[in-house]
């Protein structure tokens, strides 16, 4: 191996794998610096392990940056059939399932296989276990130093240190550390795709139940996102898919914003309109049907504990004005937010280096030549559905082809 090397790569999720060899693809020498024990480990439990790697849809327009000239500029570059194209050469195949992109194998270890594969065949060297401390930049190279006082000189280097969710597989915040002394600046990271913390007796009467609903995450009363999918009621909150769509702006508000007024609206019989539910619960009141049994066929069992709550206090004898509650406070049943779960429940991170503080070609650095950033460092989020695995490929690739 050389002493000094065209580039190092520090960080070996995603982006930086897909950097390193689009760097050594070019001929350049390159070195993959990574302070976990193995590479890629977020990779592996992405898409439920089955590895949800891209989106057929990759419109910048659903990404969150500062910079969404940026975006479009990487995803013109290397976008969603140039992903497909790139892991079809290096032996994945993958299929599409209403716009999402899965490895064909519906695992996500044939995707890690596949790329260290590729970087074995490029005769990339890895170093595991090196946690960077500091980069020092002398004028015409850079210095990279390990925690343990392992060194690795560079003529360039590309940080893909990563966001903040699951620390334990590797992205710790760290990368941030490393690129401040440059002078970039941080937009505040926050956990997004997270479960939610509500404080009602509901979500601890309706723990383990599961349902499909519409969610609305409401500001001051406005709605911000909406999602359908699944609600998960937890003994701390709100959890499921619909859920952590939604996420993403009430976490920005819990963090950034202050003095905000924070709910989710959930939509519990998205199937049918209001109109049309409260007519079949003022039949079934017409009918005989007991309170206790109203919503029977429509919603599990346990939720005749919400109708009880709604029906409280009303004559259910008046079967007009008894099934209209009934079916406004199915349709937009509020909760108070009062936080999100930690990282360690986050799938991704909003928040990051500024993007605007980065070239939007090459993804060189503003203040430092020669030092690139890609990947979930940067303040670009998507949501899920292969979005942020997208972005970490195509930014990772663009990096690593600049260098």
């Amino acid at each position: 191996m050389p002493k000094r090397y065209d580039a190092a790569v520090i960080g070996g999720g995603a982006s930086g794998i897909v950097a390193a060899i689009a760097a050594a693809r070019r001929g350049r020498t390159v070195i993959l610096l990574e302070r976990m024990p193995r590479l890629g480990k977020k990779i592996l439990i992405t898409g439920g392990g089955r590895c949800n790697l891209a989106n057929e849809n990759l419109d910048p327009a659903l990404y969150t940056s500062r910079a969404p000239a940026l975006v479009a500029r990487v995803f013109a570059r290397f976008g969603h059939l140039p992903i497909r194209l790139f892991f079809k050469d290096i032996g994945l195949e993958t299929v599409s399932e209403g716009g999402r992109v899965f490895p064909a194998t519906n695992q996500a270890a044939s995707v890690l296989k596949v790329l260290e594969l590729e970087i074995a065949r490029l005769a990339i060297p890895v170093v595991l276990n090196f946690d960077v401390v500091r980069i020092d930049a002398p004028r015409e190279s850079f210095a990279v130093h390990a925690a343990d006082g392992r060194g690795v000189e560079s003529k360039s280097v590309i940080l893909t240190g990563g966001g903040k969710s699951y620390p334990a597989l590797g992205s710790n915040g760290s990368g941030y550390r490393l690129a401040a002394p440059f002078g970039h600046d941080l937009v505040l990271p926050v956990p997004s795709a997270v479960p939610l913390l509500v404080k009602d007796r509901l979500c601890h009467l309706l723990q383990g139940q599961k349902v499909r609903a519409r969610v609305s995450a409401l500001i001051d009363g406005a709605v911000r996102q909406a999602a359908e999918g699944d609600v998960l009621f937890t003994v701390y909150g709100l959890s499921g898919t619909a859920v952590l769509d939604v996420s993403e702006s009430l976490s920005v508000a819990l963090h950034r914003e202050s003095g905000r007024s924070l709910a989710v609206s959930l939509d519990l019989v998205p199937f049918m309109k209001a109109e049309a539910l409260a007519a079949e619960f003022a039949r079934r009141l017409r009918s005989g049907w007991s309170a206790a049994d109203l919503l029977s066929g429509i919603l599990p069992e346990k939720f005749h504990l919400l109708a009880a709550d709604i029906l409280s206090g009303m004559k259910v004898s008046d079967h007009g004005a008894a099934a209209a509650a009934l079916a406004s406070g199915l349709k937009d049943k509020r909760f108070p937010v009062q936080g999100t779960r930690g990282w360690n429940e986050a799938e991704f991170t909003t928040g990051g280096i500024d993007a605007r503080e980065v070239d939007i070609a090459t993804l060189e650095s503003r203040f430092r030549k020669r030092l690139h950033l890609a990947g979930e460092i940067l303040d670009v989020q998507g949501g899920r559905g292969g979005y942020n695995l997208a972005w970490a490929w195509a930014s990772g690739h663009v990096a690593g082809e600049s260098v």
